[in-house]
């Protein structure tokens, strides 16, 4: 018994750990895609983070004429070609926080999705560890 009760305490805390961080990214992302202001951009290369993942490494302009950097997630193959023009959104007044237009719209689905599922696994988790006790 005291095996199961320790069981769903380390689910609680986990899904509770992926739940905030997920909500947290969820909110950025839709803030952006609602509320953010769109440039458009160039991917100017691509960088090779660990595990034999791609991503593409894109510039754009801000209002004040800044020259700004924004990096992809790592996918399996290039998401988008250097030369390529893409759709970066920023929020407004700070430039610096921004996300490639394609990433933000479908991230706000795949959190969601991912918001879902560790909301019913931390309900089971702390709905068993209340009928344990």
């Amino acid at each position: 018994m005291l095996a199961i009760g320790i069981m769903l305490v380390v689910m609680v805390c986990g899904s509770s750990l992926v739940l905030g961080t997920n909500l947290y990214a969820l909110r950025k992302a839709r803030r952006l895609e609602s509320a953010g202001t769109r440039v458009e951009g160039e991917c100017v290369g691509h960088y090779w983070p660990s595990g034999g993942y791609v991503g593409a490494v894109c510039t754009y302009s801000a209002e004040a004429g800044q020259e700004l950097t924004v990096r992809s997630s790592r996918y399996s193959v290039p998401p988008v070609e250097v030369g390529d023009a893409v759709e970066v959104v920023h929020e407004p007044g700070r430039p610096e926080r921004a996300m490639l237009l394609f990433e933000a719209t479908r991230r706000v689905g795949y959190d969601t999705a991912l918001t879902a599922v560790m909301g019913a696994l931390w309900a089971a988790a702390v709905t068993g560890l209340l009928l344990t006790l």
